[in-house]
């Protein structure tokens, strides 16, 4: 989440202090062109207040990517506010890149040029046993790296988690619920147990980091980056339970990239940094270049991109150690396998909901007869939380193309 500033970071920088019940839309740019051959793309978004549940997107604006030479690239808008180029391209070195914004009122914005800052690679991508600042057991992931070039000193890095997820109370065979009417008197359904039609024991879930980690290595007589600690999950976390990959991409910044980011890490919260207005804003190294009150938020970035994945499994790592525990609790209980109308006056009760209005909720998933007469107030069967017997509640049963066992 987006937070505003109060004071200038360098000197390129300007701020503007604005009351929060007057701020006006302000123009959000997310722009971080790479050396990879791809369709390169921009984000364009609209500031907000903390009342407002989603983020504005602007979709009617022209953009377009000029270089020294006289090369021009466009992009046209293919939803959520996302532009993505016309024809892919890559970044390349020794040659400099402006951004160009016209929004459909008519202001014009313009980034300074920008040059590829450096070129750096990645060496190592490694997980190592280790206990944090305070004290947790856990794992981390390391990175080590190689400067290519010597203006390669600043670096940023995103990472993207994926994890295998087993639905510990998995079985075979699921409810069916059809013909539901809980209008008459007594309730009209058909329930059975049916063999399951797809792969609900296996998932896999990927979660994008939400921080912005960087790294200057200019105080270092070595420039080399040398375990340098990309992420640490404790030895109890869900996500390590079974098989766990990470892919850290490498970004080389300029000075004043650096420092913008490193600004917005100051102040942001743990989701994206570019969310929300409050009194004061931060500008980077795009302006207006035909009206005076026109502030905007964003970098303009060009920089060269590395990147690497590594895969574990929790005993790999911990040997001697149990599973961290499942999400939430499994354990099986059972209920009335219908209720009254919810038509007619109903008496008071102190059962839980019957297995029917559960399965129709979609909040349960079929164990067993309940030949054990599991729950306060046993019914037909036996069920745990849909979570702990259908993976997909969790994630997505469909392997990554990248996985690997």
């Amino acid at each position: 989440m987006l937070s505003i500033f109060q004071s200038l970071f360098i000197s390129c920088v300007e701020s503007v202090d604005l009351e929060e019940q007057d701020t006006p839309s302000l123009l959000v740019i997310e722009a971080s062109l790479t050396d990879e051959m791809k369709t390169q793309q921009v984000r364009l978004t609209r500031s907000f207040g903390f009342e407002t549940d989603s983020v504005p997107v602007e979709t009617r604006a022209e953009v377009s990517i000029l270089t020294d030479v006289g090369e021009a690239y466009t992009f046209s808008h293919t939803g959520d506010g996302v532009y993505s180029s016309t024809q892919q391209f890559a970044i390349v070195p020794d040659r400099t890149y402006e951004l160009m914004i016209t929004t459909p009122e008519g202001t014009m914005y313009r980034s300074t040029p920008e040059k590829l800052p450096g070129i750096a690679s990645i060496d190592n991508l490694y997980a190592e046993r280790d206990r944090n600042s305070i004290g947790t057991d856990g794992v981390f992931v390391y990175l080590d790296g190689t400067p290519q070039t010597n203006d390669a000193q600043y670096y940023r890095y995103e990472y993207e988690e994926t994890y295998k997820v087993i639905a510990p109370e998995w079985t075979p065979r699921d409810f069916l619920l059809t013909d539901y009417d809980p209008c008459p008197v007594p309730i009209q359904y058909n329930l059975e147990i049916v063999p399951r039609t797809e792969e609900q024991q296996t998932c896999y879930k990927t979660v994008p980091s939400t921080r912005v980690l960087q790294n200057d290595v200019t105080t270092l007589a070595d420039p080399a980056i040398l375990k340098y600690p990309v992420r640490f999950l404790g030895a109890t976390d869900f996500m390590i339970r079974h098989r766990y990959s990470i892919l850290v991409r490498q970004f080389v910044q300029s000075a004043e990239a650096f420092s913008y980011f490193q600004s917005l890490n100051d102040f942001s919260a743990t989701e994206s940094v570019f969310n929300s207005v409050q009194p004061g804003f931060l500008t980077g190294n795009i302006q207006a270049v035909n009206r005076d009150e026109a502030p905007v938020i964003g970098f303009f970035e060009v920089t060269s991109v590395q990147e690497a994945r590594l895969f574990f499994n929790f005993e790999d790592i911990f040997p001697e150690l149990e599973q961290p525990p499942y999400i939430t609790n499994c354990v099986p209980t059972s209920s009335p396998e219908a209720h009254p109308s919810f038509c007619a006056p109903m008496p008071p009760s102190t059962c839980p909901q019957s297995i029917v209005e559960l399965v129709n909720l979609g909040l349960i998933a079929y164990i067993s007869p309940n030949d054990e007469g599991l729950g306060t107030c046993p019914g037909t069967y036996a069920y745990v939380k849909r979570e702990c017997g259908d993976c997909t509640v969790l994630g997505s049963n469909i392997v990554p193309e990248f996985w690997i066992e």
